[in-house]
């Protein structure tokens, strides 16, 4: 995994001018409160703070989308998140993103707010989560 290559593939995946830079995902290579599933063809970037986890970007190459890629991906990082005892895990979606909603949806996420017009493109963003264990009653 470089950030070369995951800057390339998201560029390819939401388009050159709303891909990252390779700068930014270097640092998030630096940072031990994110991790980096997947590789440079497909890969999610998750934040972690404290019992919660963000996901900040999924991307698939179109050259390699609809291989299931991405669903097995996604579904590894969250048994590993579980496994931290992350509680929680966010995210928000383009409400325009279909694919992307159903990759969540199946993975058990559900959405519980609406960001309106919070896109360049004017799409309200869905914000969704998942429970990956209950907190315990004190």
């Amino acid at each position: 995994m470089t950030p070369d290559g995951l800057a390339r593939t998201h560029a390819a995946a939401f388009g050159a001018d709303r891909g990252w830079p390779a700068a930014d995902f270097d640092r998030y290579l630096r940072d031990v409160t994110v991790s980096i599933f997947g590789d440079d063809s497909c890969f999610a970037v998750i934040r972690r703070m404290g019992p919660e986890a963000e996901i900040l970007t999924l991307a698939t190459h179109p050259d390699v989308q609809g291989q299931g890629r991405a669903r097995a991906m996604l579904g590894a990082a969250l048994t590993t998140m579980k496994t931290a005892r992350i509680e929680e895990v966010f995210l928000e979606v383009s409400e325009t993103n279909v694919a992307a909603t159903a990759l969540y949806l199946a993975h058990g996420f559900t959405a519980f707010a609406t960001r309106a017009q919070y896109y360049a493109d004017g799409s309200s963003a869905v914000c969704m989560k998942l429970v990956l264990s209950p907190t315990s009653a004190a």
